[in-house]
């Protein structure tokens, strides 16, 4: 992560902790459709996948078209999501802080989502953490891609490859944090290094996509780069 240029975030499950609930409310919309699932059950095999996709996996094994059912996710996961709200993942706010503490030695950031636009921009005001991705580039440039914005959702590497684009990096100095199987799978198609985070994907499923570095959580990397500061900080001027 020291040595990148762009470092692109993915949104849920990174940045806010919207897993637990996003899955639990399509586990519910999936049994209520017929295939009794629970929300590890949507963790295991849902997280990360585009819609489409996951729909068709719903109407191939119940035999039957389910035209509204995604519809009715969306409009259930809205609500649950005003309601309730959404927590900042453990520790990105104290990552970003000292990221911004490197000064012009930060890499530059940015947000790289499967996500609608109005999902994440949801999820990330509700956290706090909107305007913290907005600032590290001179001139200013947009921060947040989604899939929904390119037509192309993980594992293709088409979104991180236009927001690296979009960015002004090369893939090769791009680093990207996912936790789920096809994030890593579009980062290392991409030829993007990739941190993989183990919280609700076993570290072994994120090695054998291709993570390049497995952390717990975001603090091993606030480590990392808080020794990394204190180095430099003694080097002769």
């Amino acid at each position: 992560m020291i040595h990148a240029n762009l470092i692109i975030f993915d949104c849920d499950g990174v940045l806010v902790d919207t897993e637990p609930l996003t899955n639990r409310v399509l586990a519910q919309c999936v049994t209520d459709a017929g295939w009794e699932v629970d929300t590890q059950y949507s963790i295991n095999h849902f997280k990360g996948r585009n819609l489409h996709d996951i729909l068709i996996d719903v109407e191939t094994h119940l035999g039957t078209k389910l035209p509204n059912l995604m519809d009715q996710y969306r409009t259930r996961m809205y609500e649950e999501i005003e309601s309730c709200g959404v927590p900042a993942l453990d520790g990105i706010h104290e990552l970003l802080d000292t990221l911004d503490a490197m000064g012009d030695d930060a890499p530059h950031r940015c947000v790289g989502t499967n996500a609608p636009v109005k999902k994440a921009t949801l999820t990330l005001t509700g956290s706090n953490l909107i305007n913290r991705f907005a600032h590290r580039t001179q001139p200013a440039k947009k921060t947040l891609f989604s899939a929904y914005e390119v037509g192309k959702w993980k594992p293709d590497p088409g979104l991180f490859l236009h927001a690296a684009s979009e960015m002004g990096h090369d893939p090769e100095h791009c680093v990207v944090v996912e936790d789920s199987i096809s994030g890593v799978t579009a980062a290392r198609n991409a030829n993007m290094r990739v941190i993989g985070i183990a919280s609700l994907t076993p570290a072994d499923d994120l090695l054998k996509a291709g993570a390049t570095q497995i952390i717990e959580s975001h603090h091993e990397l606030i480590d990392e780069l808080t020794a990394h500061l204190g180095s430099n900080s003694r080097k002769p001027r």
